[in-house]
């Protein structure tokens, strides 16, 4: 773990350390200042060239004569089509079921949040013509669909399931979809961990990728994400107070069984993450169904040196209005609101280091594989930095282990890369070896697929985590945390 001194001379205290220079950063993000409504961020939409490169959706929507078991029956000797089915005899699993307990989710729908890839599609090339359930779409025993194409934690709509080679298909007209799948659809994560992504990485429905932003509101107060089977708050309070006011109305909401849960906490650094779409502009959630407030968005995620007692730190992540996240907002702040949420199992104290789950990466000649998110990164990064305009190009050239299809990831995709448990180079370093160790310099940051302006661009450090847009400025070689006109860039593509 990095000494006091060092975090210092790498610039990370200047995040809002007092032990280094006294006072909270004071640029929007740090100690008493939210990110939200005192941030950098300028207002306008996503800005030229803001979508994601390679990342297009196939024609037909979703679910477009894409329900399970129309023209493909299920049930007794089920045939998958003419000839064509998977397994002997293209019997669809036994007695008709798809993998254990016969159903693709609750209902069976696949599409709303459960996308069908190329050449897997229950849209365009539908179940029963030809017998084709996705590439190779075996649906027998195990119930797996298309090549690789599990369907995720036990079926759930969208819930992990790759379905399919590169599945992208977002919601009608690539916009927030709000479902109407029953409770219960989702299988919630049991990894251990809340700190870390143990589930598909919800992205911006405007960039038409896998796994497109999809919630259901429940009708009391609660909407469930349905990538990744968190019930979240609704609409959040607008009274501003300290970190520890809004842990305690969080967990007020257990105890008198808001919505039918019991289990109500503020949400860590990776969970905020996943509600995000810079794309929005200044108020970056979905809106419906959730209700935005001012103030900055309180995390069950302490930062690092505070875990560790180190120089007195008293900070924790915070999220403003605008999604850009910091580690520089004081437990002692005012300025703090929260949107509760519950779900996925046990997991980390806001006071302990991030626990990493079993088997989390698969690392391969260059490609690292994230085996919760589905997502396969490039291992390395860029071998220079660059404009945040050059970053597709690079990516869509990128070629490793003969897999192209490589893209800019986006904003939350690169959040769930970053390792809580460490600072300086916020990684696991065994699965994204030499990824650089240091703060506040163009060559710690990565970009990131969307932009907030013309002049706006999206990024993450790894100096530990947090992210922002490139308009800071230098001052006789003192650099602002957010100067970054150049970057590097660590490409992406979804599995297998």
């Amino acid at each position: 773990m990095l000494r006091a001194a060092t975090l210092c001379a790498m610039g990370i205290l200047a995040l809002g350390v007092s032990a280094c220079s006294g006072s909270g950063r004071g640029d929007g993000q740090g100690g008493s200042g939210p990110a939200a409504s005192g941030g950098t961020s300028k207002t306008g939409g996503s800005g030229s060239g803001g979508s994601s490169a390679n990342g297009g959706a196939g024609s037909g929507g979703v679910g477009t004569g894409g329900r399970t078991g129309t023209g493909g029956a299920t049930g007794s000797g089920g045939l998958t089509g003419s000839g064509g089915g998977s397994s002997s005899g293209g019997v669809v699993g036994t007695g008709g079921s798809v993998g254990v307990g016969g159903s693709v989710g609750v209902g069976g729908s696949v599409g709303v949040g459960g996308s069908v890839g190329s050449g897997g599609s229950l849209g365009t090339t539908s179940v029963g013509t030809g017998g084709i359930v996705g590439s190779g779409g075996v649906v027998g025993t195990g119930g797996r669909i298309g090549s690789g194409g599990t369907t995720g934690r036990g079926g759930a709509v969208g819930n992990g399931g790759v379905v399919g080679t590169g599945g992208a298909t977002p919601g009608t007209g690539g916009t927030t979809t709000t479902s109407t799948t029953p409770p219960g659809a989702c299988q919630e994560s049991t990894c251990g961990s809340h700190k870390w992504a143990c589930w598909p990485v919800p992205t911006p429905p405007s960039e038409k990728l896998t796994h497109p932003q999809n919630y259901a509101d429940l009708g009391n107060g609660a909407v469930r994400d349905n990538v990744t089977c968190l019930v979240w708050e609704k609409a959040n309070p607008s009274t501003q107070g300290t970190w520890q006011a809004s842990a305690d109305r969080c967990a007020a909401l257990g105890t008198s069984s808001y919505a039918g849960f019991n289990d109500w906490r503020l949400p860590t650094r990776v969970e905020m993450a996943s509600l995000i779409d810079p794309t929005l502009g200044r108020t970056a959630y979905a809106s419906p169904p959730f209700t935005t407030t001012s103030g900055a968005y309180a995390t069950g995620s302490y930062w690092w040196e505070t875990i560790q007692g180190i120089n007195g730190a008293n900070l924790a992540w915070g999220y403003g209005a605008n999604g850009m996240t910091s580690n520089a907002y004081s437990l002692a702040g005012t300025n703090f609101v929260a949107r509760c949420v519950r779900g996925n199992g046990t997991g980390e104290a806001p006071n302990a280091l991030a626990v990493e789950p079993a088997n989390h990466y698969t690392v391969v000649n260059g490609e690292t594989t994230d085996n919760y998110t589905g997502l396969v990164w490039q291992s390395g990064f860029s071998p220079t930095l660059m404009a945040w305009a050059d970053a597709p190009a690079y990516c869509t050239s990128l070629t490793l282990n003969g897999h192209t299809g490589f893209r800019v990831p986006t904003l939350g995709e690169l959040s769930s890369t970053v390792n809580e448990a460490r600072v300086g180079n916020a990684v696991v370093l065994s699965a994204f070896p030499g990824t650089p160790n240091g703060c506040k310099d163009p060559k710690y940051w990565f970009w990131a697929a969307e932009s907030q302006s013309a002049t706006a661009d999206w990024g993450l450090s790894y100096c530990d985590g947090f992210t922002g847009t490139n308009v800071g400025t230098t001052n006789n070689g003192v650099n602002d945390w957010d100067y970054f006109p150049t970057a590097n860039v660590r490409c992406v593509r979804n599995g297998p």
